[in-house]
């Protein structure tokens, strides 16, 4: 299983800290049955407020929550945007809430993470403001457009998250470490599927032409040439396995393999009579393409010496011993001439990733357009706003001591 890499401290800034409760992020862990767990986690603590901001939005009214001791409050509007008031205490609460969390109490310690990533306090609050403005826009955008998400809707969301996660226990486990409740967590799911529908509302996309797939693969050959498709036989060894299990293990999986090398079983039946690894199982060993996924590194090696229709010796991985089977094989010498010579799962891919940049081009367009559209005024800081601190005589810190997000 890949190495899990330890999140940065690093203070978010402004737009990963106003777009925290609709961002998300896709965890890979690399397997040897190409399987990918996608789980939507946030990484900021500050979804309560976030979502208030959604919510205030469709109302028209950027309102404040109760005072928060230890600074001033100034009051007033920090932007109108299409008649919706942003308040100066909101933009406010919210950058104070991030220093708090990011042990920025301090001036002197905020000035220098000010300075660390190019910033100043108006150019924060400016980025913070615009962030904020994004997110209204957005949900004026969804009630223009009849969108709407059922609480069925949410609901199946959810269930497909558990079930990504290995169950509802341990996903809410997860939850919790990044600062979520069950109930805050399906108030994103609900945003989250009200942004997509919005998408494909205002930037609808058509199923990619052959010809198109074709350019694509050929832009992109490296990608794709030479892919592998692969079956797997597992005999599973756990982590703490003592010696004698191991060699048990191994031995079993050098007996199924003599068994196929003899013709005494096809290699279909041997991954129906030895193989444990129950994903692929179902489907006679089959684990996909190599291009399409990710495999443990003794495995791919082991899988990149085969031919179509070899099978591999005995290879040992951190999951136990594995033998393969390469079923398939693309290989073109120039270029993809007709889309006949790639193989369906490729295309399929390919076709969908075709589809998803189409899509992303035509909503940021749109948005672009939406914006310039839209009535926003943005009003001057106030000077006494509690994080506006002095930057005279702040210079960056060394490269091993910034706390850069950069």
């Amino acid at each position: 299983m890949a190495n899990k890499k330890k999140n940065s401290e690093a203070a978010p800034t402004p737009e990963q800290q106003a777009c925290a409760a609709s961002s998300s992020r896709k965890k890979q862990r690399k397997t040897y049955v190409s399987k990918t767990v996608k789980i939507v986690l946030v990484v900021i603590g500050v979804l309560a407020m976030l979502l208030s901001v959604s919510a205030m939005a469709c109302s028209g009214l950027m309102s404040q929550p109760e005072d928060t001791s230890g600074y001033k409050l100034t009051g007033g509007v920090a932007a109108t945007i299409n008649g919706t008031n942003l308040t100066e205490d909101t933009v406010t609460k919210q950058i104070m809430s991030m220093r708090t969390s990011y042990g920025y109490t301090k001036d002197k310690d905020w000035a220098q993470y000010l300075v660390d990533n190019d910033l100043t306090p108006k150019k924060y609050r400016k980025q913070l403001i615009d962030s904020y403005t994004q997110q209204i826009l957005l949900q004026q955008a969804q009630k223009e457009n009849g969108v709407t998400v059922s609480d069925e809707e949410v609901e199946k969301a959810w269930k497909d998250a558990c079930k990504s996660a290995g169950g509802a226990k341990a996903f809410k486990k997860t939850l919790k470490t990044y600062g979520y409740t069950e109930d805050t967590y399906r108030d994103s799911l609900k945003e989250s599927l009200a942004q997509q529908k919005l998408k494909d509302a205002v930037a609808p996309t058509s199923k990619p032409k052959d010809s198109e797939i074709v350019d694509y693969i050929n832009e992109n050959l490296s990608s794709y040439n030479d892919a592998r498709r692969s079956s797997n036989i597992l005999i599973k060894v756990d982590s703490d396995a003592s010696d004698e299990d191991k060699a048990a293990a191994k031995a079993k999986a050098q007996e199924c393999l003599d068994k196929i090398n003899s013709g005494e079983l096809s290699f279909e039946d041997a991954v129906e009579q030895y193989s444990e690894d129950t994903g692929s199982k179902e489907k006679k060993g089959d684990v996909g393409w190599d291009k399409l996924t990710t495999f443990v590194d003794s495995y791919q090696t082991a899988l990149e010496g085969l031919n179509k229709g070899d099978v591999s010796e005995v290879v040992e991985s951190t999951y136990g011993y594995h033998i393969i089977k390469c079923t398939d094989y693309f290989h073109v010498d120039n270029q993809v001439d007709d889309i006949n010579q790639v193989p369906k799962a490729i295309k399929k891919y390919v076709s969908n990733v075709v589809k998803t940049q189409a899509a992303s081009t035509a909503y940021s367009e749109w948005l672009e357009q939406y914006k310039k559209n839209a009535d926003i005024t943005v009003n001057p800081m106030p000077k006494d706003v509690p994080y506006n601190v002095s930057l005279k005589g702040v210079t960056k810190s060394s490269t091993d001591d910034s706390s850069t997000t950069k």
